[in-house]
């Protein structure tokens, strides 16, 4: 009966050992002791500071244009081992790879419900290290490929009742934020994913980190995860007053600090009675600050833009830890004449630089480059100035790499 009992005591303690080791890890609130970045944002505005304060040049990708590699609006982009990993979300729905020079190479998956086609990718990620491309759908399906293209087999994220937004692979795992249909305690904004089965290892940040706010609306120009190739990743949502660094800790990486920041309150005078969640007219246009987007950062700086599309740009200098705010951003490095917050919405950024578009379909963009060559309102020295003058609206997005001091 003792050997049993001892038989029976061993069997339960590793049943329980094997239940707890499987149950997923939940970080309730953000660590505040440690060290990170304070950012305010109520010092006084400069009206201008020229780009040429922190790159010294900028280069000109044109990207084929062809049947095959037809791109509507550059939803996202990663550079990797001179290549340009482009995704479409919105018209083509496809993610396309070109070289540094613009030359198409290939397209990564396809649509349709096939294996290792997608229904309509929302986002995407590389692990350099072993060559592999994670492309995410909005069903919670993630595809992997080899970065040549070849399919090797998909995962479906273990988290019911969400819709994925963005992912990001670091460090063996992959991170995906989620928009949660039906909200609970047990909704978080940022899940650490096994990438070879989809199961779900941890969760962070409880949505009060973002004012509870939770729906499936965010500026074009936002990314969830920033610095992507940097060590480690950031990421922010909407409405967040924290930059967060991902990896094996869930830390703070900047603290932003401003009376105008959006409380949770305030947030919620702007629901609606008539059933929709928000009135994001109003959201929009309202004098708080709510969104981080177009962020790059190097050794020396750090660059964003705040409030929704554009309200001013924010330079913060990592050595010194003073902050910059300024209401534009003149592009002098492109444009002789005052062109205030043009091609300087960063969209990716490296070691090296950061990449911006210039979209051919959104907002009268390629029509007021257009006027400015015409005007003579481009420096003269211009990487490519010749092509550019030949674009029209059927040409794919041009891509320009500024390069830091």
């Amino acid at each position: 009966m003792k050997n049993e009992t001892v038989i029976l005591s061993t069997f339960l303690f590793a049943f329980f050992l094997l239940i707890s080791c499987d149950m997923k890890q939940t970080q309730q609130n953000l660590p505040l002791d440690g060290d990170y970045y304070t950012i305010d944002l109520d010092v006084e505005k400069e009206m201008s500071i020229p780009l040429s304060s922190f790159f010294k040049s900028v280069q000109t990708i044109i990207l084929e244009s062809g049947r095959d590699c037809l791109i509507g609006i550059i939803s996202d982009i990663q550079v990797y081992d001179e290549f340009i990993y482009i995704l479409d979300s919105r018209k083509a729905k496809q993610l396309f790879v070109f070289d540094v020079e613009g030359r198409f190479i290939r397209k990564i998956g396809g649509l349709g419900n096939g294996p290792g086609e997608y229904i309509e990718p929302n986002g995407f990620s590389l692990d350099t290290n072993n060559g592999i491309i994670y492309i995410c759908d909005i069903r919670n399906c993630v595809h992997k490929y080899n970065l040549d293209g070849t399919y090797l087999h998909s995962i479906i994220i273990q988290a019911p009742n969400s819709t994925i937004a963005s992912i990001q692979f670091y460090d063996g795992s992959l991170y995906s934020s989620h928009i949660w249909w039906d909200k609970s305690e047990d909704n978080y904004l940022l899940l650490e994913i096994d990438p070879s089965n989809g199961k779900v290892l941890n969760s962070s940040l409880p949505l009060k980190y973002n004012k509870n706010f939770n729906e499936l609306f965010f500026d074009a120009d936002s990314k969830f995860f920033l610095t992507r190739t940097n060590n480690p990743p950031k990421f922010n949502t909407m409405f967040m007053d924290y930059i967060i660094s991902i990896g094996k800790e869930i830390t703070p990486y900047i603290r932003l600090k401003s009376e105008n920041l959006m409380s949770e309150k305030e947030l919620n005078d702007f629901r609606n009675k008539d059933g929709m969640p928000y009135n994001f007219g109003k959201i929009i246009t309202s004098s708080k600050y709510f969104n981080v987007h177009c962020y790059t950062e190097n050794e020396d700086f750090i660059i964003f833009r705040y409030g929704f599309s554009f309200q001013f740009s924010v330079i913060f200098n990592k050595k010194t830890k003073e902050t910059t705010l300024t209401t534009f951003l003149t592009n002098d490095l492109v444009f002789n004449k005052d062109q205030e917050g043009r091609l300087s919405k960063f969209i990716f950024s490296t070691a090296k630089g950061s990449y911006c578009i210039l979209d051919m379909q959104r907002e009268n963009e390629f029509d007021n480059f257009k006027n400015a060559i015409e005007n003579n309102e481009i420096v003269p020295d211009l990487d490519k100035l010749d092509q550019l003058k030949l674009l029209d609206h059927e040409a794919n997005p041009v891509i320009f790499f500024y390069e830091y001091k």
